[in-house]
């Protein structure tokens, strides 16, 4: 079921590919563009019906599908696809490497129970209010009342992916993640095929971002699902301006830039800005060298202008409501140290961003991009690329500007796309080079898979083990608490957890206490950390405030009962050797029933003085 449902969900994209997409283009690539299209055209089929203030049904979804079947159907029928033998194999090998690559991202989930770390938290609770809204939400309510701004593509579609597959709300989210964690490779290799105009390069490049590469593959222990997202349709978002950039009156081109943008800004606003830059690169190259033929340049640049307009214009409606109700600080500053504290602050940054580039097989995968991308500026090929890398690297420096609300190792967990390009390219010059010198034709494939190869063996193990334990909060006894919690506790049950310092003055819940809002839909101290998301200061600063006390509270003193009278709490939830509340501290305390217990949980019920 879960695959059919996978199955479903690439009509949309098949449909537009089927218009948009290239007569005879690369099986691969026409696969990730399919992905790419199904996922923008999600979001933004769920963003035209919340502005419609319609809702979706299970009959409107069918027709939905049903609709995109029959003009995929008809789009390949006027197409005229010719059925040649070597197109047939390279799709089918396409496929059984995408295949392989999505069973190797479910097995580096394996020890999963529920999607990791916090941010999973709220993008579940997210998703939850969808399907029981049936659309974008306008709030959260009943859960949080606070009203929903936040980028939805991932949400969009692994809701429509748990309606169709029948998996409960955490199954889908960890399936889906991780097929679009493996949909990322696909992406670079669509834009190293636009790159260099040479699959070989653009398969090791797709190889090493599957299989070596730290980034992606962390993004789950991270949960960072919306970022995933964007960084599907990022790639092909770039090919696609690359190839507009050469023929600007290409209308399919126009369109499919349009929608990409559009998607990606729906994805995840992060990525959105990476692309801006790109777009600016590119149209300041057709501008500078004609300064005085400014027209010109204008005429030359409008598919990129076009292209990208009319992406942001379709996803508007949902840009202008972020902007209405986000607090975020934007703004541009230095990050250079003035004194001896800041350039202490700048070296623990920089040696977390090292380990976040690491481990040592992927510091020297930087070394082998970095020959990659001097060659490419030397021989002035893909220069605008060459560009944004250079300006990408810059801003993951701890040392340079700053662009809020993003910090340095926002730039540096993306860099796995431009590193794995470049390296894969510079494997490939390399093999060319040696195969000219020593006079032996087999040697420009067989060096650079060698390499490859290499590479692979060298970051098996790490690979296959990408998940920080550290991060994982949810144990099969949490589970197990959960599950009695949502079969025993009254709906309006508030509860106690153990928390601990966030970021940005929020504060998290350190066990499956996190959990207790979105799987159970009972309030908790820290109802997830989404809540800092909320334009009501007051409360964010309460809910702030009652997070701090809870981290300090050993015991059942003044200051614990002060909290569950003024936080109005009848519940306690802790797991053993997680915070500062512990069994023992409750020991014979007034007024505090243990009412469930397993091998490390326990389960209280308060009544308050």
């Amino acid at each position: 079921m879960s695959i059919w449902a996978l199955g479903l969900m690439l009509l949309p994209g098949l449909a537009l590919w089927a218009w948009l997409g290239k007569r005879g283009a690369d099986p691969m690539t026409a696969l990730a563009q399919i992905i790419g299209f199904s996922l923008a055209a999600i979001a933004l089929s769920a963003e035209g019906v919340c502005t419609l203030g319609a809702r979706f049904s299970p009959l409107g979804i069918g027709l939905l599908l049903a609709g995109s079947a029959a003009l995929a159907v008809y789009g390949l029928i006027r197409r005229k696809p010719q059925w040649e033998w070597p197109r047939f194999w390279q799709t089918l090998i396409g496929l059984a490497l995408f295949g392989g690559l999505i069973a190797w991202r479910l097995y580096q989930a394996r020890e999963l129970l529920l999607p990791n770390w916090v941010d999973s938290q709220h993008h579940y609770l997210i998703i939850r209010a969808m399907l029981e809204q049936r659309a974008l939400p306008a709030n959260l309510a009943p859960y949080l009342d606070q009203p929903f701004y936040y980028h939805f593509a991932f949400h969009a579609a692994a809701a429509l992916y748990t309606a169709l597959s029948g998996l409960p709300i955490g199954g889908a989210m960890l399936a889906f993640g991780q097929v679009l964690n493996a949909a990322i490779a696909l992406s670079i290799y669509a834009l190293g095929k636009t790159l260099w105009k040479d699959w070989r390069p653009a398969l090791a490049a797709a190889i090493l971002v599957g299989l070596v590469t730290r980034m992606p593959a962390y993004y789950l222990s991270w949960g960072r699902y919306t970022l995933s997202i964007g960084m599907v349709l990022l790639p092909l978002a770039l090919a696609s301006a690359l190839r507009l950039a050469r023929e600007s009156g290409d209308k399919k081109e126009i369109a499919t830039l349009a929608v990409l943008t559009g998607g990606l800004l729906l994805s995840h606003y992060f990525t959105a800005i990476l692309l801006a830059f790109f777009l600016v690169i590119l149209i300041l190259t057709k501008f500078l060298p004609r300064l005085k033929t400014l027209l010109t340049a204008l005429f030359e640049s409008r598919g990129l202008l076009l292209g990208g307009g009319l992406g942001l214009l379709i996803a508007l409606p949902w840009i202008g409501r972020m902007l209405r109700l986000s607090a975020l600080s934007t703004g541009i500053q230095s990050n250079l140290p003035t004194s001896l504290t800041d350039l202490q602050a700048a070296s623990g940054t920089a040696s977390y961003i090292w380990k976040l580039l690491g481990p040592a097989s992927n510091h020297w995968l930087l070394l082998a991009a970095g020959i990659g991308l001097v060659g490419a500026l030397v021989k002035r090929k893909q220069t605008p690329f060459a560009i944004w890398t250079v300006i990408c690297a810059l801003l993951a420096l701890p040392w340079s500007i700053v662009l809020r609300p993003f910090r340095p190792d926002h730039f540096a967990i993306i860099l796995f796309l431009p590193v794995s390009v470049y390296a894969s390219w510079a494997f490939w010059q390399l093999g060319g080079l040696l195969s000219q010198a020593l006079k032996r034709n087999w040697i420009a494939l067989a060096a650079p898979a060698l390499l490859v190869g290499g590479w692979v063996l060298w970051s098996f193990d790490f690979s296959a083990n990408i998940l920080n334990q550290s991060t994982v909060l949810v144990t099969e006894a949490d589970i197990e608490a959960l599950n009695w919690v949502k079969e025993n506790t009254p709906e309006d049950a508030r509860f106690f957890i153990n928390t601990t310092y966030w970021q940005n003055g929020t504060y998290r819940g350190v066990d499956g206490g996190g959990w207790l809002l979105p799987y159970t839909g009972r309030w908790s101290l820290v109802p997830t950390v989404f809540y800092g998301f909320s334009p009501d200061r007051e409360t964010n600063t309460q809910i702030r405030d009652w997070g701090e006390e809870a981290a300090a509270i050993t015991t059942c003193d003044d200051a614990f009962w002060s909290l569950v009278d003024e936080a109005n709490l009848d519940w306690i939830y802790i797991r053993e050797g997680a915070g500062a509340l512990q069994p023992e501290g409750l020991a014979g305390c007034e007024g505090v029933e243990e009412v469930y217990g397993n091998e490390s949980m326990v389960l209280y019920r308060l009544e308050r003085h």
